[in-house]
């Protein structure tokens, strides 16, 4: 149940608490945990990340993004590939999809449910770390948490990237890497991703972005929450970046060539 509160502000309004969140965000996390109302940062984290997604496959091409995936597929070999006729069939489809208008806003439409349902695994994890370091947090705390500290990251991410993505040639662009950002504040710009993958990842970890993500999430389990010293709410925010990255890296060692 939603732990009852002394809240002596009133709800915030969603402008309100889309514009604090990069200026005031203890002020938003502290309403959210008497009012944890999600719906207004669930629509600016999708929708950037739609028009992103959009845009970068207009710039980069379909025909390129697919061939590049089909090709580093096909590098793995067998049993995990499939056989060269498949892998044909699998790369047309592909891109008359990729094409397809109807498809297209599938696409979309799955960028809404995945980042619900993707955020929604992530707060059941937080509120149980939470609870294990001692502190008391609601689901729908930690779930509206989550999707605030993720719109001034976000915002940063996709506004900047789709400028990024204009200014640069799209051959300069890399087809896997580039679908989430082109922002590059992180020490990865030192690395080559084709040489050294698991390195890659792990100095990609390390950023400026990164480090705010991990502060905006500390800052929201410690106001959302009740009883949440501060010591506690960067343990679950740390313990959680952890994981987070130990499954990328295992899944960059099993699959290397695909950022190469």
């Amino acid at each position: 149940p939603l732990p009852v509160v002394g809240e002596e502000e009133g709800p915030l309004s969603p402008v309100q608490k889309l514009i604090g969140i990069f200026f005031e965000p203890s002020r938003v996390f502290r309403n959210l945990r008497a009012y944890p109302r999600w719906l207004a940062a669930y629509l600016v984290v999708v929708v950037l990340s739609a028009i992103y997604t959009f845009a970068f496959t207009q710039r980069v091409t379909p025909e390129r993004i697919v061939n590049h995936t089909m090709d580093k597929l096909a590098e793995i070999g067998p049993p995990l590939a499939p056989p060269p006729d498949r892998l044909e069939q699998m790369r047309a489809k592909q891109i008359e999809d990729a094409k397809n208008p109807i498809q297209r806003v599938g696409a979309v439409i799955r960028t809404f449910v995945g980042a619900f349902f993707l955020v929604g695994i992530m707060a059941a994890l937080y509120m149980l770390a939470t609870l294990v370091f001692g502190g008391r947090i609601n689901y729908w705390q930690v779930f509206a948490a989550l999707f605030y500290a993720a719109v001034p990251v976000v915002a940063v991410q996709k506004i900047l990237g789709l400028v990024l993505l204009y200014v640069k040639s799209p051959e300069d662009i890399h087809p896997i890497l580039g679908q989430e950002t082109l922002v590059q504040d992180n020490l990865g710009v030192l690395v080559s991703p084709a040489n050294h993958p698991v390195i890659f990842v792990l100095a990609s970890a390390i950023g400026v972005l990164s480090f705010y993500t991990l502060w905006l999430k500390a800052t929201g389990v410690r106001n959302s929450g009740t009883k949440v010293s501060k010591k506690a709410a960067w343990s679950v925010a740390v313990t959680m970046w952890l994981l987070g990255l130990l499954l990328i890296t295992g899944i960059t060692a099993l699959f290397p060539n695909f950022i190469s």
